[in-house]
């Protein structure tokens, strides 16, 4: 069993170790290809990882009712992000507000609930035991339960995220071959720039898979925004206990 009082601490490592572990394959992967990529893609309306994230831009076909409404709970926790003016707050509310289904925000307020109920009872604290009170040990074991399904459920969400990302990579690099295959100065870029032929060549190749680039990299975005959405309710439950 996961204790719900290292939950966090374990799902945000995971994370950081997942965006250390792509900076790394993106460093190693870069190329003429991929700068070219780049530069194309930054001129294109797809969404990138590194947009900022708002309830004008949230994709639609994942959220269904991302009308900026919020739980109670959640505009609360809002409200304290803006007045401490975090610069992360309007990007967290605009996730906060996605529309995950009824399984995982009954899931969320669940855990909450209890999490309130047990910080309470133990002086601001989850305790890493079940306590004595039977009432209190039977809220710590629900709130256990519930840190565990929790994880599970993040972890799926990752992984969809790792194979999105993986799509966008998989694209670039048959876009790469074949760049390689046909373009006899490859991949020296002064050379292919300096040659009508292969600079229209490598245009011609780009425009190929341009619609298979894009087309992941929405994917990839939308993703990115579930999983977002998660982080902004990690860190939403790390201040549960910081107000009893």
């Amino acid at each position: 069993m996961i204790r719900p009082a290292i939950l966090i601490c374990l799902l945000l490592l995971c994370f950081a170790s997942r965006v250390k572990t792509a900076s790394a394959q993106d460093n190693q992967s870069q190329s003429l290809g991929d700068a070219a990529r780049q530069a194309r893609a930054a001129q294109s309306s797809v969404p990138k990882s590194a947009t900022v994230i708002t309830d004008e831009n949230l994709p639609q076909s994942k959220t269904q009712a991302a009308t900026g409404t919020l739980s109670p709970e959640r505009q609360t926790y809002c409200d304290e992000l803006r007045q401490k003016k975090d610069p992360s707050a309007e990007q967290a509310c605009a996730a906060l507000a996605l529309d995950m289904g009824s399984d995982y925000d009954g899931l969320a307020a669940r855990y909450s609930q209890l999490a309130k109920a047990v910080c309470a009872a133990n002086k601001g604290e989850i305790p890493s035991s079940a306590p004595q009170d039977p009432a209190l040990a039977s809220q710590w074991r629900d709130l256990t339960f519930f840190a565990g399904k929790f994880a599970d459920m993040m972890k799926a969400e990752m992984k969809t995220l790792n194979d999105d990302d993986a799509a966008v990579q998989a694209v670039s690099k048959d876009e790469l071959r074949e760049a390689a295959a046909t373009i006899p100065d490859w991949p020296n870029a002064k050379a292919v720039s300096a040659n009508p032929k292969e600079k229209q060549a490598f245009h011609d190749i780009q425009e190929k898979y341009k619609p298979r680039m894009q087309e992941n990299e929405q994917i990839s975005a939308r993703q990115k925004i579930r999983v977002q959405r998660y982080f902004s309710d990690l860190a939403r439950m790390q201040e549960i206990c910081a107000h009893h």
